[in-house]
């Protein structure tokens, strides 16, 4: 799953960091959490080492959850409760066969993704999750790239681009490095100079073509990343690194 280094003492944190990890690749074997299906999409409450995230799925056509959690004194990655369409780690209980998908055969990919949150000492960040592999064997990730929305966490590796492309009402910096636990690269986009930064916020969106991304890696980061890739999984969701509260999140994936 994923696994963000979420704390301002980097060496501490990259010690939780490599904890998490482990722990997230173990909750996804494991299916941890319950999930509930909405017809080609479904809702996960994605939880590490038996963590306790309380929760209620919403009704309608579109996957959406209120979730809740009382882990207010240390940062550590308890969980990330996500609106989900494709194949986890090889795991899709609604059988669709959206994913996978050869990243140049894509068109479009309109996704929706609504959020709100409150509570004491909060933190973590409001995400896209997307996995790809180099074929389409609905297996571990080879790739993974995250576009975040609100958060007050860090993410993987170190800043090296700023202001690279702008979506959604967002301009976005990449952050980048490598998994080495999880044995994949990580590139995240990240609204522009919000990294760590002091609260999380109480509501927001990220409604984005996910085509503009695969446009500007294919452009700029072909090390790791090609259109001849396929597109496994696109995750919308909120990674819990602490705080006493709740959020709602709500999410719908298309792509063309």
């Amino acid at each position: 799953m994923t696994h963000r280094n979420p704390g301002v003492l980097s060496g501490l944190h990259h010690k939780l960091f490599l904890s998490a990890t482990v722990l997230a690749i173990m909750a996804a074997a494991a299916h941890a959490g319950p999930e509930q299906n909405y017809g080609t999409q479904w809702a996960w409450v994605n939880n590490f080492n038996n963590s306790t995230i309380g929760n209620t799925f919403g009704t309608g056509s579109t996957p959406n959850m209120t979730i809740w959690w009382n882990y207010p004194n240390s940062y550590s990655l308890y969980g990330y409760p996500a609106c989900i369409r494709g194949w986890h780690y090889g795991w899709n209980p609604t059988g669709d066969t959206l994913f996978p998908k050869k990243v140049s055969t894509i068109s479009s990919a309109n996704c929706t993704f609504n959020y709100s949150s409150g509570g004491t000492n909060m933190a973590g960040d409001f995400a896209y999750d997307l996995f790809l592999r180099n074929d389409s064997a609905k297996s571990t990730p080879q790739l993974e790239i995250m576009i975040w929305g609100g958060n007050n966490s860090w993410p993987i590796g170190t800043q090296t681009g700023t202001n690279v492309l702008s979506a959604g009402g967002y301009t976005f910096d990449l952050w980048e490095g490598n998994n080495s636990a999880a044995g994949y690269y990580v590139y995240t986009f990240i609204p522009h100079g919000t990294a760590g930064q002091g609260s999380l916020p109480t509501s927001g969106s990220v409604n984005v073509n996910l085509k503009t991304f695969f446009n500007w890696l294919a452009s700029n980061r072909s090390a790791h990343f090609n259109n001849n890739m396929y597109l496994d999984v696109v995750e919308a969701g909120l990674e819990i690194t602490r705080g006493n509260g709740w959020a709602w999140i709500g999410a719908n994936i298309t792509a063309n």
